[in-house]
């Protein structure tokens, strides 16, 4: 996906620990992120994870799409 010049690659990923309000830590199905600058994605400019009901409402591509947007975005005006 190329979004305001950069490359985004979005791939499913299981496992993605995350630790909820009261401090237990908790395994989510999401999504691994990551930002190139160049179209044969040789060089990485970030990499992070989307976990479901944290980042994300749902395991869907979609929203994937929409918070790899709003990163770029916000370290577009950080």
């Amino acid at each position: 996906m190329l979004y305001h010049g950069f490359y985004i690659k979005i791939n499913p990923l299981n496992n993605i620990q995350r630790e909820k309000k009261d401090g237990a830590v908790t395994e989510c199905d999401g999504f691994q992120i990551e930002i190139f600058s160049d179209s044969s994605e040789e060089i990485l400019l970030d990499s992070f994870t989307a976990a479901v009901g944290f980042e994300i409402l749902k395991n869907d591509i979609s929203d994937a799409e929409e918070f790899a947007r709003d990163v770029v975005e916000a370290e577009e005006k950080g």
